[in-house]
C-alpha cells in the first residue's frame, strides 16, 4: 500500500479559529507532490468578520472572499479532496482547530481525521535551529516559501518539511516519521455540534453590592494557562496582559479565558513581567491602583502597553475596530 497524505493550511478572518477565509491543500503519494488545491472562503456568518491584525498577516480583505464559496461547500471539497488521507499541518492544532470550529458554527458534521504536526516533527527532527517557524525550517530544507501567511503556500511548505523529514529519518512512511513526535494524532469525528457562543456578552449590572460580589468572584477564581494550540503570530500571543478595572463587554474570567485562548498569560495584578494593561472603569473618575502602578514601572523603563477596551476586543478578534 502507498504512503498517502495530504498537507493542509488555513487563513482565517478574525480571533475565532472558525473564521476560515482560505484553505490550501497539496496530495503526496510516496513522497511526490501530485495534486494542489486552495481556495478563497467566505468565513461563516456571525464570525464573518476581518480584524486589522488578520488582515495585516495574510492581505485577505471582505472584499476578497464576498463571491467566495462558504464553509459549507468548501469543507465537501475538503473531505473529497483529501479522500480519507491523515492531514499535515505546521502547528497542526490550528489547522485542525478551524476545521472542528468551522464545522461547529455551521452546524457541520466531519469525519474522524489522522493528522500529524511538522512544527513538532522538526522540533525532533532540526533540534538546533534557531526556532522552528516554517519560514525557518523551510530556508533549513532548501525550499522558498515565497508568499508566507497564503494558504497555498504554506501548505506546500508543510508537505515538502514532512517530506524532507522523511528522509532525515530514513522512513518512506508518514505513521513512521510521525512516531518521533509521538506518532499521528486524531480529530473523532462529530455530528451537528454546537458552536459556543460568539455574541459579546452583556455586561452585569453595575452597583456596589454587585460590583463587589463580581470582585470577590474574580479575586477567587483561577487563571488559564496560555493556549498551547494558540496562533503565534497573534497579537497577545506570550504577553502578559493584565486587566484593570471593570469592562462593559465581560467580566475578569471571561476576558482571562479568551487572553489564554489567544495565546497570553492573564494577570491579577501588575509586576516587572506585564507587557499588557487593559485599562477598564474603576470606582471613580481617576486611575485605577493598578494603572498608576503601571505608570510607576514605565517611568522606570519598563515597556508596557496601555489599551483600552475597544482596542482589546480588536487584538482578540472580537470586532474589526471600525
Amino acid at each position: 500500500m502507498s504512503d498517502r497524505w495530504t498537507a493542509i493550511d488555513f487563513e482565517t478572518a478574525n480571533q475565532d479559529r472558525g473564521s476560515a477565509c482560505a484553505v490550501g491543500l497539496v496530495k503526496v503519494r510516496d513522497g511526490v507532490i501530485v495534486d494542489r488545491h486552495t481556495t478563497l472562503i467566505r468565513p461563516p456568518a456571525g464570525i464573518d468578520f476581518f480584524s486589522h491584525h488578520n488582515i495585516a498577516v495574510h492581505g485577505i480583505t471582505p472584499a476578497d472572499v464576498a463571491d467566495a464559496p462558504t464553509w459549507e461547500t468548501v469543507h465537501g471539497r475538503i473531505v473529497e479532496f483529501a479522500d480519507g488521507d491523515p492531514l499535515v499541518a505546521h502547528n497542526a492544532p490550528f489547522d485542525m482547530g478551524v476545521l472542528a470550529r468551522a464545522c461547529a458554527h455551521t452546524g457541520l458534521a466531519h469525519p474522524d481525521w489522522d493528522y500529524a504536526c511538522t512544527l513538532a516533527l522538526s522540533r525532533r527532527t532540526w533540534a538546533d535551529l534557531p526556532d522552528h517557524r516554517l519560514p525557518t525550517v523551510s530556508a533549513h530544507i532548501g525550499h522558498r516559501v515565497t508568499h508566507h501567511h497564503r494558504a497555498d503556500a504554506d501548505a506546500e511548505a508543510a508537505a515538502r518539511i514532512a517530506i524532507a523529514a522523511m528522509e532525515r529519518h530514513g522512513t518512506t512512511s508518514l505513521a513512521d516519521l510521525a512516531r518521533a513526535a509521538g506518532g499521528l494524532r486524531r480529530m473523532a469525528a462529530t455530528a451537528a455540534p454546537t458552536p459556543a457562543p460568539v455574541a459579546v456578552p452583556v455586561r452585569a449590572p453595575a452597583g456596589g453590592q454587585d460590583r463587589f460580589a463580581r470582585w470577590q468572584r474574580a479575586a477567587k477564581a483561577d487563571l488559564p494557562a496560555p493556549s498551547p494550540d494558540a496562533d503565534p503570530a497573534g497579537p497577545l500571543y506570550g504577553k502578559v496582559v493584565c486587566v484593570s478595572g471593570d469592562l462593559a463587554s465581560m467580566d475578569k474570567p471571561e476576558v482571562w479565558r479568551r487572553i489564554a485562548e489567544a495565546g497570553g498569560t492573564p494577570a491579577k495584578n501588575v509586576t516587572k513581567k506585564t507587557d499588557v494593561l487593559v485599562t477598564g472603569v474603576g470606582d471613580g473618575t481617576g486611575k485605577t491602583a493598578k494603572h498608576r502602578q503601571a505608570e510607576t514601572y514605565v517611568e522606570r523603563g519598563q515597556r508596557i502597553d496601555f489599551v483600552t477596551e475597544p482596542d482589546l476586543l480588536v487584538l482578540l478578534g472580537m470586532t474589526t475596530g471600525a
